[in-house]
């Protein structure tokens, strides 16, 4: 039912919002599959191509070096043209590169050229995305629907790590895999671009662009904070499966299920964070828990010589501290800068892709040196920790006519 349709049919304000809610759930879905979906046939397209650990690890880098360079234009061109056209293009060029990660790939570097053009659609398209969300609830609801729309980032990535390895099947056709997994998030794409709402219309000129979102303290500080959230669930998700493989000597599909663990549990903090946000939780004091969390995590991750159970505590663990502070982090992004919203939360988002760019090879590159993972999760619980000591200085934030902390 095309788009007009739906507005001729008189919804109600609440029907309104729950399609768009429904549907951009659905894209964040869809397209965070393209994040992870590498992980699980990590080992597959290292061997066809005969690569280093932290080769295999640029792989998801390339990936978010695009989402990076994508992001905050993105974000600003959200607040000039409006979310929802955004979204749609950012949506299209992730679905078509995920499409020829199978259907074209001759090389490494043509497999590089792919995870780049799939990384700049997913940025554009997550930077508007984050502004659509924002702009469904005034008030009430609104961190709910923000931590609903971040869960789906994680539900999405977190399949790939059971559906992957089926879909390669026993030959290990990775190719196909991909092919696959790319038709269903273009059936996706072409489901929102039909059915989607109408989102938040343009900001006024004079007050876009980047100027007013870097001079602020706070968004620096949340993009520090997100560096430890979306960026070190991805790190995890690179490298989890590979984990557990060389670990505790898995099977691959049952490595690639029990890693999947992680993105569940960041699934249940992302919604777990908007529903304590509602009922009055101060976000600071979510953020600095959740950052401990992780922390703690990752050093249980790194003890020598762990037993399946104690590793598996330190990815539930870690997966919950890094999804808690979803929604506190980017709608304080929103409300710290009303006049450039979509910029702000571009820019806290592009602190999350960041370590998802540096982590993966670095984690890869220790792991070559060193043999095992020890050393890459206790570099990872370091960072977090020096966070952590950082967000002493985050100003309280305010939602609305509500002050959240």
């Amino acid at each position: 039912m095309p788009l007009p349709v739906i507005e001729a049919l008189h919804l109600s304000t609440r029907a309104h919002r729950g399609i768009a809610l429904l549907l951009i759930c659905l894209f964040a879905v869809a397209v965070s599959t393209c994040y992870t979906n590498h992980g699980p046939l990590l080992g597959l397209i290292t061997e066809e191509f005969g690569l280093s650990s932290a080769e295999a690890g640029a792989i998801a880098t390339a990936f978010f070096i695009g989402g990076a360079i994508s992001m905050v234009p993105g974000g600003m061109l959200a607040d000039r043209l409006g979310a929802r056209r955004l979204v749609t293009g950012g949506f299209l060029l992730a679905a078509l590169a995920n499409l020829g990660q199978g259907l074209s790939v001759p090389s490494y570097e043509a497999l590089l050229a792919w995870r780049f053009l799939g990384g700049l659609g997913a940025g554009v398209a997550f930077s508007a995305g984050a502004a659509y969300t924002r702009s469904i609830f005034e008030e009430r609801g609104a961190h709910l629907a923000q931590g609903l729309y971040g869960a789906s980032f994680l539900a999405g990535s977190g399949s790939t790590l059971l559906f992957m390895p089926v879909l390669a099947g026993d030959a290990g056709d990775w190719r196909t895999a991909f092919v696959v997994a790319g038709a269903g998030v273009a059936a996706a794409w072409a489901t929102w671009a039909v059915f989607a709402p109408p989102g938040p219309g343009a900001v006024p000129a004079h007050d876009l662009g980047l100027t007013s979102p870097m001079r602020r303290r706070n968004t620096w500080l949340l993009a520090l904070c997100h560096s430890c959230g979306f960026g070190m669930a991805m790190v995890l998700g690179t490298w989890v499966t590979t984990y557990l493989v060389r670990g505790f000597a898995l099977p691959l599909a049952q490595a690639g299920a029990l890693g999947s663990l992680v993105l569940a549990m960041g699934i249940v903090g992302r919604s777990l964070g908007g529903v304590v946000l509602e009922r009055g939780v101060p976000p600071v004091g979510l953020i600095r828990g959740a950052l401990g969390l992780a922390a703690t995590g990752f050093v249980v991750m790194a003890l020598p010589a762990g037993s399946l159970p104690l590793a598996l505590g330190g990815i539930l663990v870690t997966g919950l501290g890094v999804g808690l502070p979803y929604a506190a982090v980017f709608n304080g992004a929103a409300v710290s800068v009303p006049e450039s919203p979509a910029a702000a939360q571009a820019l806290v988002g592009w602190g999350g892709t960041l370590t998802a760019i540096l982590g993966p090879p670095v984690v890869g590159a220790i792991l070559d040196v060193t043999g095992d993972f020890s050393g890459g999760f206790v570099v990872l619980a370091a960072f977090v920790a020096g966070v952590l000591a950082v967000t002493a200085f985050l100003r309280p934030l305010s939602f609305g006519a509500r002050r959240l902390a």
